[in-house]
């Protein structure tokens, strides 16, 4: 049986691109079994109707996200720049491959092979193929005098068309060549500054479900951060513009090292649809602040003009039908702004990997959310003392959690050494807090105890209260896969009952890779009413990060929000007020907590 199901498309290409992430897969998790399942698209059966006709990019990804969502599959493979940037409640991209080239490329016609090397050196009322609205716009502006065909079918009867001179040139993506082997039918690459590439090109998307950690903690390590930060910046853009496949828009973001760390450069342009008026710009920053500035830069192609051009061109990517009017726009604005959250800025400090459900919750409440990572979860330096005691599991009696990383290394390794999930069955397992015992469900592990806190106090009163204080507990033997950071709170609460706790290193949280001065500048700028901290970690880090015993001084007017009592006391200690300290550890408790803050605190501005 397979132990993960890809949803693709069937033509070569996507095939490719699924075969290929499933090689990746098998290579970097041993004894994984993948499978490939080939689902049929709407725009796989319409192979010669327009795009723009037949309701843009969803046409390629809405049958294989039914197929998610009914957990018929694990995960989808796509070319990113076919993916809407809204997606269907409870997916989200879980992985972004490394970016192949960005490039769109120039393919002639026999007949012009020599004598044309670039879209400048084409023949006078040429007749150049292509599907997307963004390259015939570009072209149109280019060379006015060029006759633009639609262009429908897959690459290789795109490229049989051109040989056979029904096009004198077809303009296809660079990636998808390079993948299929036709690089050498390439005439020319276009640099960006000629024709500015699509949103996301070249880059494959990895969608999974929100819930389904385990295929989440797979595909990570296929995850390449500069290519995520570029297209997170690009699809901001295309968000922010409301744009998809019926909106002459263009994006590419380019990653630099310099003297102030890693800086992102974005590029982005709309047009009408007949060439005629083009508004290109660029905005720069920190790679951190990608998707902002992504947001920036749709800020200001408004500024300059774009919204009297997005509405000429037919409707947005979400929907076929007309254009929104002055007054649905007003009416979209208002109800964003009754959002309840729709004047915070919150920073959260959780790592990447972990932050999605919290930002999620956030953003649905019309939160701005501010990334800032102070923690990265990684593999232990050394695999020993698992190793060991997983060799050895049949000398425990129980197995303890304090986490969904703790389980997500643990099961990993388990998988990784080749043993079974029965050698597990005879342990009862402890899962401190809901999400932690979850995720241990969702692997059919049973759960015997669920202490609602990460307390010594609570710990103790679980195990008094389920078994006693009598033999039943005394001598056990209970192995703790966790953070070498991780508190010791287990060991001293049911070493007094009798239990002896054996905690190994799991994995390891440790410093991003950020600088002090971006961090300062970061939370400088950006004037947030409250910040998020989900372990001691998260504080002890950002102290860290700004050089500092007292955070206080650098986070003056934010409120802060604490996810357990373990993290306050660590906020604390490092000079800080807790606001905000919900009894459910969950991201939708402390959303909620903030909430009602966020409401006393206005209702307390309009008394005083």
């Amino acid at each position: 049986m397979p132990n993960l199901i890809i949803g693709s498309r069937g033509s070569k290409l996507a095939l490719w691109q699924s075969n290929w992430v499933k090689s990746e897969l098998e290579r970097l998790h041993a004894n994984l079994a993948v499978e490939i399942q080939i689902i049929k698209t709407t725009g796989d059966k319409l192979t010669e109707a327009s795009l723009v006709k037949i309701g843009g990019k969803g046409v390629f990804t809405k049958e294989i996200e039914e197929a998610l969502l009914d957990r018929l599959v694990d995960l989808a493979v796509h070319s990113l720049k076919d993916l809407p940037t809204t997606l269907p409640e409870g997916l989200h991209i879980s992985a972004i491959t490394e970016r192949e080239d960005a490039r769109d490329a120039l393919i002639v016609s026999p007949h012009l092979a020599g004598s044309v090397d670039s879209i400048t050196s084409l023949p006078e009322g040429a007749r150049v193929g292509t599907s997307s609205l963004r390259r015939a716009s570009q072209l149109r502006s280019l060379r006015p005098d060029l006759k633009i065909i639609e262009l429908r079918g897959n690459v290789e009867t795109r490229l049989r068309k051109v040989e056979e001179g029904e096009y004198d040139a077809i303009i296809l993506a660079s990636a998808g060549l390079d993948r299929l082997g036709f690089s050498d039918h390439i005439t020319a690459r276009i640099e960006p500054d000629v024709m500015l590439s699509a949103v996301s090109q070249g880059a494959l998307g990895l969608e999974a479900r929100i819930d389904d950690d385990r295929t989440n903690f797979l595909l990570e390590a296929l995850n390449h951060w500069p290519t995520r930060y570029a297209v997170e910046a690009e699809r901001a853009v295309l968000r922010g513009l409301g744009g998809g496949c019926a909106v002459p828009i263009a994006a590419l973001g380019r990653i630099t090292t310099g003297e102030t760390g890693e800086q992102l450069t974005l590029d982005a342009l709309v047009a009408d649809a007949e060439g005629q008026h083009v508004i290109r710009d660029q905005v720069s920053g920190p790679i951190y602040k990608a998707q902002e500035i992504g947001s920036l830069l749709a800020r200001r192609l408004i500024a300059s003009g774009a919204q009297e051009l997005l509405p000429e061109v037919g409707a947005s990517e979400e929907s076929t039908s007309a254009p929104p009017t002055s007054e649905t726009t007003a009416e979209v604005s208002k109800e964003a702004s009754n959002l309840p959250l729709s004047d915070c800025r919150v920073i959260v400090t959780r790592a990447v990997k972990q932050a999605s459900e919290l930002t999620r919750e956030l953003e649905s409440q019309g939160a701005e959310v501010i990334s800032c990572p102070t923690i990265e979860i990684r593999e232990p330096l050394s695999w020993e003392a698992l190793d060991t005691a997983i060799a050895q599991l049949s000398r425990y009696d129980w197995l303890a959690f304090t986490s969904s990383n703790g389980v997500d290394f643990f099961l990993r390794r388990l998988d990784e050494l080749g043993h079974g999930r029965a050698e597990v069955s005879p342990l009862k397992i402890c899962a401190v807090g809901r999400k932690t015992a979850e995720r241990l469900k969702s692997e059919g592990l049973r759960v015997d105890l669920t202490p609602a806190k990460f307390t010594a106090e609570s710990l103790a009163e679980a195990f008094i209260k389920r078994y006693g204080v009598g033999q039943r507990l005394r001598g056990a033997q209970m192995l703790m896969p966790a953070a070498r950071t991780t508190r010791d709170v287990i060991r001293p609460a049911l070493g007094k009952l009798g239990v002896q706790v054996h905690v190994v290193e799991a994995y390891q949280t440790v410093l991003p890779a950020m600088k002090s001065e971006e961090l300062i500048k970061l939370l400088l700028d950006t004037q947030s009413d409250y910040i998020i901290f989900t372990s001691p970690s998260t504080v002890a880090n950002l102290a860290l990060l700004l050089e500092t015993d007292n955070l206080a001084t650098q986070l003056p007017h934010a409120r802060v929000a604490c996810i357990g009592p373990v993290t306050a006391e660590a906020a604390r200690l490092h000079g800080l007020t807790v606001h905000i300290q919900p009894e459910e550890h969950t991201a939708q408790a402390i959303v909620k907590a903030i909430i009602e803050d966020s409401r006393t605190q206005n209702e307390n501005a309009r008394s005083a």
